[in-house]
């Protein structure tokens, strides 16, 4: 039996997972032609900063599960946008890139990403969008 006064609907965390699931939704429209998964959007995303990274490193950059990432570093290996070197300092470590390949798909999608960013944006005021941002924050960095 559920409490009365449990109701999804005013549940924070699901609010926010479907708000996050609507933007994700809408931002995939950018990448979906290229035949890219959100989690392979975000890979690529993390390694277009430019320092090679460990599978580890993007896992925590993303926050998102290492065997989602690791499947996605897969794929993307196997189609070519990321490489996979052995480390000179740790034999176990493999740093990954984008190829080149990964980082043209990367510059072809980006102003697409960037005009939704700026879609999304212009829903809200300088102010809001910086209540937004401290939001963000501190749920990120709750204990």
């Amino acid at each position: 039996m559920t409490s009365p006064d449990f109701k999804l609907e005013n549940f924070l965390p699901y609010r926010l997972s479907v708000a996050a699931n609507a933007v994700s939704k809408r931002i995939a429209k950018s990448y979906a032609p290229y035949k890219l998964s959100p989690t392979q959007w975000r890979v690529m995303a993390v390694l277009a900063g430019g320092a090679d990274m460990t599978a580890g490193a993007v896992t925590d950059k993303t926050g998102m599960d290492k065997t989602t990432i690791s499947r996605a570093v897969g794929k993307m290996i196997e189609r070519g946008l990321v490489h996979r070197c052995a480390s000179d300092s740790d034999g176990r470590a493999a740093p990954l890139s984008l190829s080149t390949q990964g980082k043209a798909m990367f510059d072809k999608i980006v102003p697409e990403i960037m005009a939704q960013e700026k879609k999304l944006k212009a829903m809200f005021s300088d102010t809001q969008l910086r209540e937004l941002e401290n939001f963000l924050a501190r749920l990120k960095n709750q204990p």
